[in-house]
């Protein structure tokens, strides 16, 4: 009988949480186990311990353990780890099993492992490009959306566990089912929230696209609409996320983004014939946000910074700061007590100053832009500059506070556009109002401050707001898309939360994100109740077997009518409400409660027994954190504002513009108002209760899909994975509860074909038969088959409950489930029932081998006859063959000899042919190279007297060049010196008529003067006569016409002057460019024979290497040809060789009786034929010019 195998186990550890070990034996509540040593928690794997440095030996008391049961691995029959893409095929699904699993994938390099409906994302820390790539896309999308499957398989069977399967189903039960969807994405810091969601964001938008078809890495979706959503998310995540000590870029607020679909016609896609037909379009995206955490803005630790706007604000260029606010020209981190010296300047990469510039291009691309952007830049100034506002104590009264710094008072005044009176008194005053009357009570120092910083918080969560509001105003569907006010669009949500915290010390902070873990793991466990209710009802097992325990509890202690947020509201509302009363009376309103832990040691702390775990909460400064009321005081100044963001939008808490759909009439009378005081007003908690119920509510009415994102390790590197932080965040994510929930009565399962193989030895079939039969379909054969068996092997497990027996397992269609401890128990006496067997094996296998050894001796004898036999017959035939050998010998010897001789004569032949040849050729080449020789020596003795020639007919036309040079300038000169002397005759001669003219045309003034008054002293007399007779009628008419071309002559002669004055003066500008011409061709002579030195240099260097080329390419063209003499012959060789094997194998065809023989020579003569054909054809193509 073999010996027993241990079982491969799991057992709990303080420092890596779980640890493989061997079961070897247990009794009672003790076990004793072996456990592999490994070098560190990395290398600790589900091997089986062969990496294992050593083992030890150790006991473990049992009662630790769930049912006194060590849970198993899911390992091999050697131990080595089986990794599962789907955990639900895991057979032993718990806590460390999901651990190794997730482990194993993540040293995998699959960073995405699924869950029945839950994909877990282990995020990487490192980009794997080939899992993102428009391809994948498109296979994920066609996969699971446009492709048709037969029967009801499950399409994700046939991918790989990722995000795009979750954003392809919410697609497809959007625009196939009609439901709205919902993917809620949570996590701790780090985890990759905000990376996932924009991963399924980017998907959804390439799934609406329709199927795609081929090769699609070169056809890129781009959608408009998408691209202005994904370009506004790094928008939120200037003004809303911060550097922690565990995220460099951690979303300081929850966010919940509804990507809003156009669903079409639903008449005509009820009878659409194709899926592509059916499909809707994006239109547009709403975001609402939750719990910005305020208190970054005036606070935050030495290693983290406050929000991203700050620092890149600060990081803008003098310029534009100084457009902003003139007082922030100049200014750096430690300009502002808020900021202070912030440990990096760089976020993701890059420089808070390139932040700023990408800040401000999506600003105007959502038309934030000219006096909106200055507001909104105007306001964060604000806030920067109530953190440098300070107070001390009055002299005059210590109850009383003044303004420390003067100048940072009045910079703020200034900048917000108040009085500085208006700004101290509401800084310094508060306000009292009762029912009826109103009164100031003054602030000290230390509560002035309180009051600026909360004035500082107000503004940065306002104006936080107000930016959301104008990023919904430029996505949403409503105000940007076609008849968007009109039409209901469709919705997949995607919801980016904060996931459950416990830290050393947890703050009111704490409490209200752990109170939305709680809520949302409510509808989480109730979606797992109901996935896990179709899975026992499709394997037909009753649903009574399903027990779990839900949070109802937890839910009730926190919003209960007594519950700790009833408790803290009123002690918001008393007037010396604190923080021990709150906690007093909570521990006693909620005593029964098994959810609340009442602190021994701290009066102000109590504990909650969340589903993640136990967290203690420190109760300081839980009412003034609920306290959200802004004093009047503040928001009458803030009205006084220029600012329109501070004085117009302080008291809106709204994320949209878009006015809320009415809610249905109850035709009952409103109750009466009461009126507004501000002693009673909505409380921190409150106003996140309805916040939270707003998204229950809209998440109740969508199909909700869940992502898991678990951040490895904390030092952010690849290829890590701590176990306790994992198996942490595991418990915050709500990932062990489903699986708890999920297999609350079955923990584990089997497919019915593993369990008929696996178990199959532990079945009496005599005892037990099955009642399947050949008639039933191989399920239901399988399923009877599978009932039999583990009825029969799980006997002793069965449990009586009065007068009904509760088996140990139920068999369903596909699979078997079994309760606690049974899988166990069968996999540890498996091996049992094998030994067992392995008895009767021996006994056939002992009994087969005698009669195989007897027939084998027979059969031994009777083979050794018949080779006898067979010797004998081989060597008569042997002898007969050698006999008709010796005889063939000496035929083919005499054969041979005559072929020899023959050889001999056609190769003495072939040798002489050759030599002779070769002799022939020499002769020749010998001849050529010397006729060659002497037409080079002629060629060269031609080139150099044709040199010479040359040379000297250059330098001859270079002398005439120069002769002709000299006497064209000679001659320039000549011509210039005759020009200028005949320029100087002209301008005398034109002078001296000028002159000639000048007095001509004061002769004929003097004339024509003299005329007039011989004119005047004639019509004088002739106005003294009384009537003129014809001919001094006529007499003067010539006389007029004589005095008018005197004028026409005069006229001209003034005209001829004034061109002659300008032809002198263009001939003055001639002969100056003469000269200037002159003086420039011969500094060009000069060049141009500087130049023809050099050319006639650089021809001489040509020539010479023209004469060393030429030598070089003889010597060539001569090594050419004899080299081509010495091939032509080689090949000739060849050919007359294979001419005389040729005649040779016609003689041995014609005479040889030996086939074969003849065979092997032909063979061989055509490859030498082949070789020389090829050896010719070689030197014929290197020389085809000779």
């Amino acid at each position: 009988m073999g010996k027993k195998k241990a079982a491969f186990v799991f057992l709990k550890d303080p420092e890596n949480a779980w640890i493989p070990a061997k079961l070897l034996k247990s009794s009672g509540n003790v076990a004793d186990v072996q456990i592999p040593q490994y070098k560190d928690e990395q290398s600790t794997i589900c091997d089986g311990g062969k990496s294992a440095k050593k083992w030890i030996e150790a006991e473990v008391d049992l009662s630790d353990y769930n049912r006194g049961v060590l849970p198993m691995q899911n390992v091999d029959e050697n131990g080595n780890m089986r990794a599962f893409p789907d955990m639900v095929n895991l057979p032993f699904l718990h806590e460390a099993a999901i651990l190794y699993n997730l482990k194993a994938r993540h040293l995998d390099n699959h960073p995405y492992t699924r869950t029945g409906d839950i994909v877990i994302a282990v995020n990487p820390f490192q980009w794997f490009t080939h899992i993102y790539t428009e391809k994948v896309r498109a296979r994920f999308a066609n996969k699971l959306v446009w492709e048709e499957h037969e029967g009801d398989s499950d399409a994700r069977a046939l991918v790989e566990p990722h995000v795009y399967e979750v954003s392809s189903l919410a697609y497809k039960g959007l625009a196939f089912g009609g439901d709205d969807q919902s993917i809620l994405v949570s996590g701790e810091s780090g985890a990759g929230k905000t990376e996932t969601v924009k991963i399924c964001m980017n998907h959804i938008a390439s799934v609406q696209r329709g199927p795609t078809k081929g090769n699609v890495e070169d056809t890129k979706f781009s959608d408009p609409i998408v691209n202005r959503i994904m370009e506004s998310n790094p928008l939120l995540e200037t003004f809303g996320n911060a550097k922690t000590r565990r995220n460099d870029n951690s979303s300081r607020f929850g966010k919940y983004t509804q990507l809003q679909f156009d669903m079409g016609n639903a008449s005509k896609k009820q009878f659409a014939a194709d899926k592509a037909s059916r499909m809707c379009n994006l239109a547009g995206s709403k975001c609402e946000v939750y719990l910005l955490e305020k208190n970054r803005v005036t606070t935050h630790d030495t290693t983290e910074r406050t929000y991203h706007s700050f620092y890149q604000l600060l990081a803008a260029p003098d310029k534009e700061k100084a457009e902003i606010w003139s007082e922030l020209k100049g200014t750096d981190y430690n300009s502002f007590a808020y900021i202070g010296t912030p440990p990096t300047d760089t976020i993701e990469g890059k420089k808070d100053g390139d932040h700023w510039q990408t800040t401000n291009e999506i600003l105007e691309t959502i038309n934030v832009k000219g006096s909106s952007r200055r507001d909104l830049m105007r306001a964060m100034c604000v806030v920067l500059q109530l953190g440098n506002v300070s107070f001390m104590k009055d002299p005059k009264d210590d109850d009383r506070s003044v303004v420390k710094d003067r100048g940072e008072f009045d910079k703020l005044a200034g900048l917000m556009g108040v009085t500085n009176q208006d700004l101290v008194d509401c800084l310094t005053e508060r306000t009292m109002k009762t029912r009826n009357e109103s009164y100031k009570v003054p602030l000290n120092a230390d509560v002035a401050k309180e009051s600026a910083d909360a004035f500082a918080k107000e503004i940065y969560s306002k104006l936080f707001l107000w930016l959301v509001r104008a990023l919904n105003d430029a996505t949403c569907a409503e105000l940007n898309y076609e008849d968007g006010m009109s039409k209901n669009f469709g919705v997949i949500g995607l919801l980016d939360i904060f996931g459950f915290e416990s830290f050393v010390r947890n703050r009111f902070e704490q409490l209200c994100i752990n109170y939305a873990n709680e809520k949302l793991q409510a509808k989480f466990t109730e979606d797992i109740f109901r996935s896990v209710q179709e899975e026992y009802e499709f394997e037909g097992i009753p649903l009574d077997e399903i027990k779990y325990d839900d949070n109802t509890d937890v839910l009730d202690l926190i919003e209960g009518k007594a519950g700790l947020l009833a408790m803290l509201n009123e002690e918001c509302v008393r007037p010396k409400g604190n923080d021990d009363a709150f906690v007093a009376k909570a521990l006693a309103a909620n005593k029964k409660s098994p959810c609340l832990i009442a602190s021994k040691t701290n009066r102000r702390e109590f504990g909650i027994h969340h589903y993640a775990g136990k967290v203690m909460y420190d109760a300081e400064g839980f009412v003034g954190s609920n306290v959200d009321t802004l004093p009047t005081d503040l928001e009458e100044c803030a009205v006084k504002s220029n600012n329109e963001i501070i004085s117009k939008h302080l008291s809106n808490d709204k994320s949209s513009n878009l006015a809320s759909k009415p809610k249905a009439s109850t035709g009952k009378k409103a109750a009466p108002r009461r009126a507004k005081s501000n002693l009673v007003a909505a409380t921190v908690w409150t106003k996140y209760k309805s916040q939270l119920m707003s998204l229950m509510n809209m998440l109740a009415q969508t199909n909700s899909r869940y992502i898991r994102c678990i951040k490895p390790n904390t030092y952010k590197k690849p290829s890590i994975m701590q176990h306790l932080s994992t198996i942490e965040q595991l418990r915050c994510a709500g990932v062990v509860a489903a699986v708890t929930l999920s297999r609350s009565a079955f923990p584990n399962r089997l497919e019915n074909s593993v369990v008929r193989f696996r178990f199959s030895t532990m079945w009496d079939r005599s005892k037990y038969p099955s009642q399947g039969n050949n008639k039933m379909s191989p399920e239901e054969k399988m399923k009877y088959d599978c009932d039999a068996l583990l009825t029969s092997a799980l006997k002793p497990k069965e449990v009586k409950e009065g007068k009904k027996v509760m088996k140990a397992f139920v068999v369903g269609k596909t699979r078997s489930y079994f309760r606690m401890g049974a899988l166990e128990y069968l996999e540890s006496n498996r091996t049992k029932e094998i030994g067992t067997q392995a008895v009767s094996i021996q006994r056939y296998v002992r009994g087969w081998l005698v009669r195989k050894k007897t027939k084998q001796a027979d059969g031994a004898r009777r083979k050794a006859a018949r080779v006898i036999q067979k010797w004998y017959r081989a060597l008569i035939k042997k002898r007969k063959a050698i006999a008709a050998a010796r005889k063939h010998r000496k035929e083919m010897k005499k054969k041979l000899e005559r072929e020899e001789k023959a050889r001999k004569k056609a190769e003495e032949k072939a040798r002489k042919a050759r030599e002779a040849r070769l002799a022939k050729e020499k002769k020749e080449r010998e001849a050529r190279i010397a006729k060659e020789k002497a037409e080079e020596e002629a060629r060269i003795a031609k080139e150099k007297a044709a040199k010479a020639k040359r040379e000297k007919k250059e330098k001859e036309e270079k002398d005439k060049f120069e002769k002709n040079k000299k006497k064209k300038i000679d001659k320039f000169k000549k011509e210039i010196k005759k020009m200028e002397k005949d320029l100087d005759d002209k301008g005398k001669r034109w002078d001296s008529e000028i002159e000639d003219l000048e007095k001509e045309a004061e002769a004929a003034e003097r004339e024509l003067d003299e005329v007039r008054d011989m004119i005047a002293a004639e019509e004088a007399k002739i106005a003294a006569i009384p009537q003129l007779s014809d001919k001094e009628r006529k007499k003067l008419e010539d006389s007029t016409q004589i005095i008018a071309y005197l004028r026409k002559e005069n006229k001209k002669m003034r005209a001829s002057t004034t061109q002659l004055r300008k032809d002198f003066d263009i001939m003055q500008e001639n002969n100056k460019r003469l000269l200037e011409a002159n003086a420039y061709a011969g500094a060009s002579f000069e060049a141009l024979n500087e130049q023809s030195k050099k050319n006639n240099s650089n021809n001489s260097k040509l020539m010479q290497n023209l004469d060393k080329y030429k030598k070089q390419n003889a010597k060539l063209k001569e090594d050419l040809r004899m080299r081509q003499g010495y091939y032509d012959a080689e090949a000739k060789i060849r050919v007359d060789y294979q001419k005389a094997m040729s005649e040779i194998m016609e003689m041995i065809q014609d005479r040889c009786d030996d086939a074969q023989l003849t065979e092997d020579i032909l063979v061989l003569a055509l490859e030498c034929e082949s070789e020389a054909k090829s050896e010719l054809a070689a030197a014929e193509a290197a020389s085809p010019g000779l």
